[in-house]
Parts: structure tokens; sequence; C-alpha cells
């Protein structure tokens, strides 16, 4: 029974990414890409396989294979240099088994969603390959039993997002919000990876059961790791204020934008606070810290939602309004209702973004429904409007941030420019 819990665990997290070199041999040996019908069913094959693989992992936590399963599943090291090691080791407990079937069950409603969606679209066979990248970065995710393993599914998350965002690369607004979108993920990974290094040193290992040491540690220092953690957190789940590239995700195909920033990706954030509870148990204040940050965040996405034109970008900030809200639950203390929370709002939004392209026809179709204002427009009709203005531009919190990061940007664009021309005059001046 270990071994076949060894393999399911494995195949859970593998098989998806089978279908990429399968498709790539195809490639290879016929000259040209492979037809729609044969890209699909290889991606397919992978996700079902996961999909079994990730029930059989549920059966051996639930008990229907003998003792409940629970705990480190052991697969060896991964790398190891002097005294520091990656554990290649997966975790097996309520959280991890519901997030990975959980994610796996949604990504196959998708798949099979886009096959008719995405059916004559040029990227047809590029958008199945990112799809098994992807699935495999949400199971490293939801199983890890390492920070070194997650950081490794939270960056193949944050390719494959900035790679859908870009999906129509021919236009230019998709590929500066990639680029946005990709920008903002290397800053929240800089704090996970940080933090990785600085919980290593303190408690000598980053796995996630040596969390529970964190309340050995001084104060200054269980704080500077959790503020760290919700750092990573607020970016990928576009926290305020790295919340403007979350609206600018919506260039890509709706099937992405509706796994990803309406079900899975959007909410790996929040998986990283329950993972790491344990810190921010310990630290009062950076619990405060994600208190304020959610429910700011969740005021500012429910007044842009209700003066946005777009559907999808409406969904979006709708989307931000309940992340924020899970956000304040879990630096409550709420664990499970976050849980329950994160899971039926991810149903919900999935639904929703793909039903978004049908909601729009039916409405030029049948018109739209008469305003009826509101109790801000009743009672103070100046106030209103003001907010109605401030929340119509998104508070231009966009251009506050390019704002900020313009010294910097002007410097390294001087720094790249004294480069280039030492580069080019010792080039002329060195021996030919």
């Amino acid at each position: 029974m270990p071994d076949l819990l060894h393999l399911m665990l494995a195949l859970a997290i593998i098989a998806p990414l089978l279908a990429v070199p399968a498709i790539g041999v195809r490639v290879l040996l016929a000259d040209r890409f492979p037809g729609e019908d044969v890209a699909y069913r290889l991606s397919a094959a992978g996700l079902l396989l996961s999909t079994l693989a990730s029930v059989v992992v549920f059966g051996f936590f639930a008990g229907a294979f003998g003792e409940p399963v629970r705990g480190e599943i052991e697969f060896g090291r991964w790398l190891q240099i002097h005294d520091y090691e990656i554990p290649l080791v997966l975790l097996v407990d309520r959280v991890s088994v519901t997030i990975s079937l959980f994610a796996v069950l949604l990504t196959v409603v998708v798949a099979r969603f886009s096959r008719t969606y995405l059916h004559k679209e040029p990227g047809f066979v590029r958008f199945f390959v990112l799809l098994a990248f992807f699935a495999t970065g949400t199971q490293l995710v939801a199983l890890a039993g390492a920070l070194e393993l997650f950081f490794a599914g939270w960056e193949v998350l944050g390719i494959s997002s900035a790679m859908f965002i870009g999906f129509f690369h021919e236009r230019d607004e998709p590929v500066r919000s990639s680029v946005r979108a990709f920008g903002t993920y290397r800053f929240a990974d800089a704090g996970l990876l940080i933090a990785t290094v600085v919980t290593f040193e303190l408690l000598g290992s980053a796995r996630f059961s040596a969390l529970g040491r964190a309340g050995t540690l001084p104060a200054a220092e269980s704080t500077l790791i959790a503020l760290l953690f919700l750092l990573s957190a607020m970016g990928k789940s576009a926290q305020l204020p790295f919340s403007g590239w979350l609206p600018r995700a919506m260039e890509g195909p709706t099937p992405s934008s509706a796994l990803f920033y309406g079900a899975v990706s959007i909410h790996a954030g929040l998986f990283l606070l329950l993972r790491v509870w344990p810190v921010l148990e310990v630290s009062p204040v950076a619990r405060a810290a994600g208190v304020v940050v959610g429910l700011a965040t969740a005021v500012y996405a429910a007044l842009v939602v209700r003066v946005h034109t777009d559907a999808k970008g409406a969904l979006a900030h709708a989307t931000l309004a309940q992340v924020g809200l899970i956000v304040v639950e879990i630096c409550l203390g709420w664990i499970t209702l976050a849980l329950v929370h994160l899971v039926c709002h991810a149903l919900l939004r999935l639904g929703q973004y793909l039903r978004a392209p049908s909601l729009i026809h039916d409405s030029h179709r049948f018109g739209h429904a008469h305003h009826r204002p509101s109790l801000l427009e009743r009672a103070a009709p100046r106030l209103a409007v003001r907010a109605y203005a401030a929340s119509l531009h998104r508070l231009r919190l966009d251009d506050r941030i390019d704002q900020a990061f313009s010294p910097a940007l002007t410097v390294a664009r001087a720094i790249d420019r004294i480069d280039r021309r030492l580069r080019s005059a010792l080039s002329l001046d060195g021996p030919s």
C-alpha cells in the first residue's frame, strides 16, 4: 500500500505534464503541429490520470484502504549542498487533499469547455500545452511538503499565468498586461524566496512541519517570516497595492481567466497563508496587517465593481473582494471557514467566467436592466459622484505605482545605457 500511495502522489503531479513531451514528439515526428483532437486527447488523458490519482490519494487520507494516512510522505532528496538539503517530501492532510482534488477537477472542466470554445483558434495546441503545464504546478503547490517544492510549483503557476495573459501576442495590450502581471509575480516571488531562506536559517528546515516550531523564535524573527509570507500572498492574490494586474489579466482567453483568476491561481496566495498558519498564529502584527489589507482590498474592489462596464473586469473585481474577505478570515484564525469559503467561491466564479460570453450576448439581445439609484446616491448625491469618478479610474492605482517606481526605472535604464556603451567601447578597442 505505501508503494501505491507513492505512485499515486507522483502521478497526481506528473501525469498532466506528460502531455507536453507527447505533443512535442508528435511535432518532431510529423514535422507539424498535431490536430485539435490529438492535442486535446493527450492533455485530457494526463488530466484524467491525475484526477484518478488524486481520488486514490483522497481515499488513503479518508481511510478507504485501511488506516488513514496523514502527514509527510518521503521520496528522498532532490538536492543537497553541504548542510543545505531540498527534500522530496509531499504532505497529505485535510488542506492538501482538498485543494489537489478540487483543482484538478476544475482543470478538467475548463479543458472540456475549451475544446469547444477555442475550436479553430490558431493557438489551440499552445493553450492545451500551457494548461497541462499549469495543472502540474497546481498539484505541486497543493501537495508540497516543503517550501522549496512549494516555490517550484509557485513559479510554474506564475509562468503559465503570464503566458496565458499574453496568449494573443499579436496584439500589444495582452503582451503589456502579461509583463505587468509577471513583474508583480516577481515581487511576490522574492518575498517567498527570502522567507524560505530565513525559515531554513532560523528553524533549520524549510519543511511545513518545521513551522510548528515558530513559537520558539523571538517575536521579531517570527514576525519577519510571517510578514514575508503575507507579502508573497498579497502579490499572488492581487491584494492592495498589487491589485492593478488582475483586471489586466482579463486579456487572456475566457477559459484561462476562469481557471486562473476565478478558481485556482488567484487563491494560491490564500493557500500559502493556510499552509504557513503556524507562523501567522504567533505573529499578531502580521495577522493585523493581513486584516487591514484584506478589508481595504474588499472595499476597493466593491467600489470598482459597481461602476465597471466590462463583464470580465467586473468579475475580476468581484473576485478580488471575496479574496480580500478570505484573507481576513485566515488572519482572524477562522481556518475552516476560510477553506470552505475558498472552495465555494472558486466554484461560483468559475461558472460566472465561463458564462460571461453568453451573458454579454444575451444582454445585447434582450437589453439592459434599468439603473436603480443606490442608497449613497439618494443620501449624498455629491459624494456619490466623487466616489463614482474615483472608482471608475480604479483610484488610479496603476498610475500611483508607476510614479513610485519611476525613479528606480530611470536609474536602471541609465545603468543599462552606460553598460552598453562600455561593452561597445571595449569591443572596438579590444583585439579582433
